[in-house]
Parts: structure tokens; C-alpha cells; sequence
């Protein structure tokens, strides 16, 4: 019952079992005796014998010992008291890193994005949210809710715990779950219980320990429209890719009312401004086609960088060429990016081979059209070793963070 009385949070420190009177009291017990030390050194520093010297030291032993073990055995609760240095430093110094704003969704935007959480805490992702395939695609229908697919993954990039994203990423292979992720699930519950995208996504980001915050481009269910060059319409990513042909411009359905003051915020304050990497008409443009950001990046008065895809996508951007990627940026945006970042080191033969047996091809560049425009363009290797043509979040932040 004598618990129930001491029902304050404040008063649970006193709780039998919190490990944390002893040494309080240890801290209590050095600081008077470090009190009468100094109160008998004091009136007379001549110092009739080593005794006030020994108060003054002993006390002061026992008080720096008391606090140190308190603070031991409170962090012991939550994690290893060793590793609280580390993380407290690397907290801090990443809490001094630049402002970046960055826009896409798919594989590209969560691979730099786990390049930006080594060097800042103070990044901010905006996803586009209108993938219509695989376990997104049916979670859209039975919700009625944005897409959660790339939204999960650059949560799962910007945490702080490296097991998360492994967990977030784990898709169920059987039963009524099947095809699902745990993070799309997880995602879906939380606005299940929020009753409201915007506030289920900020549960999220507070749940999880990010680096930085990862919002969506606007939180309301929308679909992507892409007119293409003959005239024809189609309706849905999916719908868009398996169609082909010349885009001309795309466009989200409805028209969405709605951003998150968190992500017109982080654009105002930002110090870089990032487009990509990612698919050219499904992630990247559709990421900031809401009207209020498309606004709020014209008026930004920090650098916006575009990262240029490797490879071209098929059905998407077939025969583009980098010029012709920023040439869609700009013409969607109403603003040109200040600088380009476009990959140019050869690309092993092998790996060219797997990716022209799915009609993917390296994007040409030319660096004169980029000249005229007046466009300052970062070339050089930006590809991370191994069978795959991906960036190197590594070198590509890099790159970036040269421009702050």
C-alpha cells in the first residue's frame, strides 16, 4: 500500500530494489565529510595536524565515488554503462551536422540516407508516396492510406539501432501475411491506432531513435498520372512503367491539399537541398510535386543538388541522357538544381551485362549542354564496389557535404 502513496515520479527514486539510494547516500556522506574538512581547514590554515586534509580528500572520493556508481546503476537500466560515452559523443557532434533536406524514395534515397546519418543528425527525408505494387499496392487498397514501402525503408536508414532495419525489411512468406514486411505492418498499425497518417508517421520517428526525421511528400493517398508524349494518359506506377514510352509530364491524383509543417520547416532551415538518386518519374518528381513543398523549394535559399541515376530504367527513361534527367527535374520543379552530380568512372563489363539483360543501360553524359545552362556538375566515381551499379552512400555524401 506504502507504494501507492508514493505514486509522484519523483518519489519512485525511493522504491526498494532502484539501486540508487546507496549511492546517493555514499554522495551524501562525501559531501559532508568534505564539508568538515573544509570547515576546519578554513578558520586556521596552520594546520594543527593532517586530519581537515583527510576529511577534505576522503570526502571527496566518497562523493565523486557515490555519483559515479548512481549514474552507473541508472543507465544500467537502459543500456551498457560502457558504451554511454560513445554514443553521447557521437549524439552530440551529429547534432552539430548540417541541415540537409532530401527527396526520392525507393533503394536511392535510403542508401544516401544512411550515408548522412554518420555525419548529421539534422537530416530530413521526404518520400514520395505513390508506389501502387507488391505489399504497399495492398495495403493502399484495403487502408485507403498512402504508400508505406519507401517511407519504411528510410525510417529503417536513419535509425540509430542496427538491427532495425534488418527488422523492418523482413517480409513474411506465408499465411494471410504473406508478401507483407514487418515495417509496412508496423506502419499500417500505427495509423490504425492514430486514425491519422501525419501523426502515425511522427509516432514512428519518435518510436524509433532516428537520426534525423523521414516524412512523407504529403500525407494523404494519392496516385501518380503520367502523360506521355503521344497524348495517352495512364494512371499508377506499376501501370506507368509496364506502358513505355516518352514521358512528358506526371502528376498526382487528386491534387493533394495536404504537407506536414515539419517538412515546409526542415526546407526553410535547410542548409542542402537533395533530389535522388532514384527512379526519374516515380520517385524522385512525385517527392515533391505537392504544391506547398514545390513552393517552399522554389523560395529555398539553400543549394538543391540533383544525384543523376547510373543506369536508365526501363519503361521509364529509356535513351535518357543526364541532361535530359535534370531537364525533367527542372521543367516539373520550376526551379533548376544548382549543381549536378553525375557518375562517370567505367562500369566493369559484367555488370553492364546483367543489367542490359533487363534493358538498363549506363546514362550518357555530356558535360556541354550542362555548360550552357550554367549547371555546375560533380563528376567522378560514385559507384560502390560490387555486382551492383549503386551509389556509394559513402561517396556521394561526401560529394554532398563538400557543397555545405
Amino acid at each position: 500500500m506504502w507504494r501507492r502513496r508514493l505514486s509522484p515520479p519523483s518519489l519512485r527514486w525511493l522504491y526498494p530494489g532502484m539501486r540508487v539510494k546507496r549511492f546517493a547516500l555514499l554522495a551524501l556522506l562525501g559531501v559532508l565529510l568534505f564539508g568538515l574538512g573544509l570547515a576546519e581547514l578554513l578558520p586556521s590554515l596552520g594546520l594543527q595536524g593532517p586530519w581537515p586534509w583527510g576529511l577534505l580528500l576522503g570526502g571527496l572520493f566518497l562523493g565523486v565515488l557515490g555519483i559515479w556508481a548512481m549514474n552507473r546503476s541508472m543507465l544500467s537500466a537502459f543500456t551498457e554503462p560502457e558504451e554511454v560515452p560513445e554514443r553521447v559523443y557521437v549524439r552530440r557532434r551529429l547534432e552539430q551536422g548540417p541541415k540537409v533536406v532530401a527527396f526520392g524514395g525507393g533503394t536511392g534515397l535510403s542508401r544516401i540516407l544512411r550515408g548522412l546519418k554518420e555525419h548529421t543528425a539534422r537530416t530530413t527525408a521526404l518520400v514520395a508516396v505513390t508506389d501502387d505494387g507488391g505489399s504497399t499496392g495492398r495495403l493502399r487498397l484495403s487502408y485507403g492510406l498512402p504508400a508505406v514501402g519507401d517511407l519504411v525503408d528510410c525510417l529503417a536508414a536513419l535509425s540509430d539501432h542496427s538491427a532495425l532495419p534488418e527488422l523492418l525489411a523482413h517480409r513474411f512468406d506465408r499465411g494471410e501475411l504473406r508478401g507483407h514486411t514487418f515495417g509496412n505492418l508496423f506502419l499500417v498499425t500505427l495509423f490504425e491506432v492514430a486514425g491519422d497518417f501525419a501523426e502515425a508517421v511522427r509516432e514512428a520517428n519518435a518510436i524509433l531513435n532516428l537520426r534525423g526525421q523521414a516524412l512523407p511528400a504529403t500525407p494523404e493517398a494519392v496516385r501518380l498520372r503520367a502523360r506521355f508524349q503521344d497524348g495517352a494518359e495512364v494512371v499508377g506506377e506499376v501501370a506507368i512503367r509496364e506502358r513505355r514510352g516518352r514521358i512528358r509530364e506526371v502528376f498526382l491524383e487528386p491534387e493533394p491539399e495536404e504537407v506536414m509543417p515539419e517538412a515546409l520547416e526542415a526546407i526553410a532551415r535547410a542548409e542542402l537541398l537533395v533530389l535522388g538518386p532514384g527512379s526519374l518519374y516515380t520517385s524522385v518528381i512525385p517527392s515533391f510535386l505537392p504544391k506547398p513543398l514545390k513552393k517552399a523549394l522554389q523560395e529555398a535559399k539553400a543549394p538543391l543538388v540533383y544525384v543523376v541515376n547510373l543506369m536508365t530504367e526501363p519503361g521509364e527513361t529509356d535513351g535518357y541522357t543526364a541532361y535530359e534527367h535534370y531537364k525533367a527535374v527542372a521543367y516539373h520543379l520550376g526551379r533548376r538544381p544548382e549543381v549536378v552530380l553525375v557518375h562517370t568512372a567505367p562500369i566493369p563489363e559484367e555488370v553492364l551485362g546483367r543489367y542490359a539483360a533487363e534493358g538498363r543501360y549506363p546514362v550518357p553524359f555530356d558535360p556541354r549542354p550542362f555548360a550552357a545552362d550554367g549547371v555546375r556538375v560533380l563528376t567522378g566515381d560514385f559507384r560502390e564496389e560490387g555486382p551492383l551499379a549503386q551509389h556509394d552512400p559513402k561517396k556521394v555524401v561526401q560529394a554532398l557535404l563538400s557543397l555545405v
